[in-house]
This record gives C-alpha cells, structure tokens and sequence, in this order.
C-alpha cells in the first residue's frame, strides 16, 4: 500500500470536481427503492441477504457525505451566522414547498381516490400538517388518515432525518466556535470515540449516550455524520488505495453479516464513501443541477399516491421505475425553482 503523502485522499480531492454529485444521486435512488419495497410491505433485496437495505446504504452515505462537507463548509466559512444562514437556505425553502406539496396536492388527490370528504376538518388537518411540521420536526406526520395502512403511517416518511441533518450541522458549527475543528482536533476525536463505545455498548444500537433511547436508525446517524466529519478533518491521513477500497468492501460485506456486537462496518462504509469520491471517473455529476435533495424529499408520497391509485398491485422494482419520472420532475423543479434561487441570497450573510 502506497502511503506517499501526495496518493491520499486529500490531496486528490477536489472540491470542484469530485464524485459526490453523483454519488448522491445514487444514494437517493437507493432510498426510492427501499420505500418501493417497505410500503409494499416487501422486504428490501440487501435485507433479505443479510446486507443491511438499500435505506440504509442511502441514508447513511448522506450522512457521512453531509459530515464530510459540513465540516469542510465550516473550516472555509467560520462565521456562525453566514454558516447557518448557508445550512437554512440549503435545507428550509425546498422543505417548505414539499410541504406544501404534500398538504394541498398528494392528500387531496389521495382522499379522492380514497373516498374521503373534503370537509373543515380536512383543511384545518392541511393548515395544521403544514405549520407543526415547519421546523423540521414532525410533529404531525399525517393528514386524516390518509397513511394509516402504510408502513411508516406517515405522508413522507422521508422527512424524519431532516431535523437529525440540521442538528448535526449546528453541532458542527459549535465545535467549529470552540476549537474542534482545527486546533483541538483531538478533542473531537475523543467525543466521538465516546459516542462509538457507547453505541457499541447499547444492546439494542438505539441509544445515544447510553441514556437517550431512539431506533437504531436514528441512534447510527451521529456515528456517520461524525465519520464523515473527520475523514475531512483528517483525509490528508488517508491513503487513496484501490487494494484497500476493495479490502473495505469485503469487510463492509463480512461485519453486517457476523459482526452484530462491535460493528466496524461504518468504518469501512467511510473508506468506500471517500475512496469512489475522488476516484469515480464521473465527475461534477451536479453542475447541471443538484436533483438528490428533491428525489429524497418528494419520492415517498409520490409512491404512496402510486400504490394508492394501482391499488397496492405494484411490482416494487416496476414502482421505483415509474415514481422516479414525476419525482425526477418535481426534483429538477425543486432545484432550478427553489432551491438554487433561495441559495443565490447566502451572499446577504458572506462577510458577517
């Protein structure tokens, strides 16, 4: 293994062109298959091999990605409030207009083809989904009923990791304010070897601190996002090796299947991450437009409205086939309509 400082994973990246772009894409889609088998009440292709699912390859290498670039976002921008501004732009309009979405057009359409009435009561459930979940938190995840014979009993069941994403960017902003991130790297380095043995000694996976009890699909996300933190914090330290890339998949693939205690695989999961990030032949995949942000975000009531009008008699792999196409619409609409106009107001906050 070459560990020629100049063959490591930092001095290769790019920041303008790289593999990430495309990388999310592909990590969306994974999520738009997962939900094509889970609200089927199928269960995912990965799963039934022992491979964990394909949701969760999606959201945890969003994670990790998000980590990579939240810290790198801070160490070239370490202003708080142009930080933050920067994350409520990225994360906020498009949400909001999902929601929207999700209120006014899928539950309408949804109730139709249900047999619902439109009555006061409807509409103040509308009004209500829309301003209790405005901040990212779902409060109310439903709109008369209308989920309740779903899998996640919810009318987007994408939205539960976008309160988790926010908050680990204003953690990241605080260790940035302190330190962390720079001088007192080692700080960082012992908070999250901590929350690593606590998640290691949680029975279940699902606590955070041993004391805060979740799921295990919330409790692996500061995991991931942490690692993702310090493989930019530290990628100058990493050797770009194709040996150890495939090593890393043979022992991703070997710690799901047997290692249920001490799992390593996150580790591992980074290296893969980081590796086809500089390596992937396809490069500036997004500069056409960055549509993974609206494929995560308006895939899953897209597929419910599906099953709903086909009468839940959808072949899974047939269901993410057709949902991507008005997805893939509404996500080009998301960013050329809302998401990049909202981004061209972060100079507001440059120099603050």
């Amino acid at each position: 293994m070459n560990l020629n400082p100049i063959n490591t994973i930092g001095n290769i990246y790019n920041p303008k062109e790289n593999g990430i772009g495309f990388m999310r894409l592909v990590l969306a889609l994974f999520v738009v298959i997962q939900h094509s088998f889970a609200l089927n009440n199928l269960t995912d292709p990965l799963t039934k091999i022992g491979l964990s699912s394909f949701g969760s390859l999606g959201v945890n290498g969003f994670f990790i990605l998000s980590g990579y670039l939240i810290a790198a976002s801070w160490l070239n921008n370490k202003s708080f409030i142009s930080f933050s501004w920067r994350r409520i732009l990225r994360i906020f309009p498009a949400f909001w207009i999902c929601l929207l979405f999700t209120s006014f057009i899928i539950a309408p359409i949804m109730a139709s083809i249900g047999g619902n009435h439109f009555d006061i009561v409807f509409l103040k459930q509308q009004l209500s989904y829309v301003y209790k979940n405005l901040f990212l938190i779902i409060v109310q995840p439903d709109i008369a009923n209308l989920s309740t014979n779903y899998y996640e009993h919810a009318l987007n069941g994408s939205f539960w990791t976008l309160s988790w994403e926010f908050s680990f960017y204003i953690l990241i902003a605080i260790a940035g304010i302190v330190g962390l991130l720079n001088k007192q790297k080692w700080i960082f380095v012992i908070i999250m070897a901590l929350y690593i043995f606590s998640y290691w000694a949680s029975d279940c996976k699902c606590a955070i601190f041993l004391k805060y009890y979740v799921s295990e699909r919330i409790a692996i996300l500061p995991f991931m996002f942490g690692l993702g933190a310090l493989g930019y914090l530290f990628k100058h330290k990493i050797p770009n090796s194709t040996l150890l890339f495939i090593v890393c998949i043979i022992a991703w693939v070997l710690d799901i299947k047997y290692n249920l205690f001490i799992p390593l695989h996150p580790f591992f999961f980074l290296y893969i991450i980081l590796w086809l990030m500089v390596n992937l032949p396809i490069k500036s995949f997004e500069k056409n437009g960055d549509y993974s942000y609206g494929i995560y975000i308006y895939h899953f009531p897209i597929i419910q409205l599906l099953l709903l009008s086909f009468n839940f008699d959808l072949n899974p792999w047939l269901l993410s086939s057709i949902a991507i196409i008005p997805t893939g619409i509404l996500a080009y609409l998301s960013w050329h309509y809302i998401e990049r106009p909202a981004l061209s107001f972060k100079k507001y906050f440059k120099n603050t």
